[in-house]
């Protein structure tokens, strides 16, 4: 879809918009709480993320640390937006963007199948390390090159009616891109050996392999702050903006007392939500828990928007931030487009359904 018919889409929404944000200013949070939270000056990610899950569920059998180097990120010069994705002029307020969004999911069928199947695609940005983080890192070699790597990878996660275990199945690395900012950088990356570089978050693999899990879901359930959501009660959380947002809340403030892990919320619960955002939207919701969602997040005022956006993939969405953390998305399909939430990988989502069969592909 084009700019212009984004903002087409947009403009069509306006009176719904308008009705929903008056809604939104009845249901306003606490205007102490909003003062409280502006206030305090938003931490860094690194202190206040929620844990870790890993990128894919293969990976539990194959990540491993490069010696080479470290992967950082190189943010791009002249502009807010994540490495990868091409910014452009036009400003865009987060809340219509969100309560557009909301709208178009709240149209869209609930669907249901045997296996979730999602396509992403991992990009990765190497550089040499500072002087600074030499010394904070004196066991990594440093790099002499700059490098990017993309690759993708196919997953299929099944709950089969009656059975205890999930299936599940990935194939990656796919579709593997090395590329250099300059030739010297090449250059230099082949003078070292041509060392291989990690690829979908942890392996090394040049070639797709297949790995298969029938044991636990623990690799694939989502996450809301350090609370893990079993993968067969997705699809019956909470299904309107009141009920979604007492429950996150709820979540919420178990975690700022101290979740699992050692992991402590942020202070701003619109954080929590946002960084949140990217788990639920990429595992198989209802229809209204996506839609209450982006509901809950269009009366966010910490979340905004950073204007329209092409993503790596050439895709055109609105780019949406807290801190440090990314999102773009698509209003016209509700759909997330691309996540960041550090420094030294984003990742683009390319595909996502219900299908019958693992090895299936969804009809669009």
């Amino acid at each position: 879809m084009k700019n212009d018919q984004v903002t087409q889409v947009i403009n069509a929404l306006k009176p719904t918009v308008d009705e929903l944000a008056d809604a939104a200013f009845e249901r306003r949070p606490d205007p102490s709480a909003i003062r409280a939270r502006a206030e305090v000056s938003a931490p860094s990610v690194a202190r206040t993320r929620r844990p870790v899950r890993k990128a894919g569920f293969a990976l539990g059998a194959v990540a491993a640390l490069t010696a080479a180097g470290v992967a950082v990120a190189v943010m791009l010069p002249g502009g807010d937006h994540a490495p990868g994705t091409t910014p452009h002029t036009a400003a865009l307020d987060a809340r219509t963007v969100l309560l557009a969004s909301a709208d178009t999911a709240a149209k869209q069928p609930t669907t249901h199948g045997t296996c979730w199947y999602s396509r992403t695609r991992s990009f990765e940005e190497y550089r040499p390390l500072t002087a600074a983080e030499s010394r904070a890192k004196p066991d990594f070699k440093p790099l002499p090159y700059r490098a990017s790597v993309a690759s993708s990878s196919d997953h299929w996660i099944c709950a089969d009616p009656g059975a205890k275990k999930l299936r599940m199945q990935s194939r990656l690395p796919l579709d593997i891109r090395v590329t250099f900012p300059s030739k010297k950088d090449e250059a230099a990356y082949r003078k070292a050996g041509s060392p291989p570089l990690d690829v979908n978050g942890g392996t090394t693999a040049t070639k797709p392999f297949t790995a298969r899990y029938g044991d636990t879901s623990h690799e694939v359930n989502p996450l809301i702050g350090s609370h893990e959501i079993e993968w067969r009660a997705v699809p019956n959380l909470p299904a309107t903006r009141q009920q979604l947002d007492s429950y996150l809340r709820k979540l919420w403030q178990q975690d700022r007392r101290g979740g699992a892990h050692g992991y402590t919320a942020p202070a701003d619960y619109c954080r929590y939500v946002f960084v949140t955002a990217w788990d639920l939207f990429m595992a198989p919701t209802s229809a209204g828990t996506r839609s209450s969602l982006y509901r809950i997040m269009a009366g966010c005022p910490s979340i905004r928007a950073t204007g329209r956006v092409t993503d790596a993939l050439g895709r055109p969405g609105v780019g949406l931030k807290v801190g440090d953390v990314r999102l773009v998305v698509d209003p016209a399909t509700a759909q997330l487009l691309d996540f960041q939430e550090n420094a030294s990988t984003h990742t683009a989502y390319e595909k996502q359904g219900w299908v019958d069969a693992i090895g299936a592909l969804p009809a669009r």
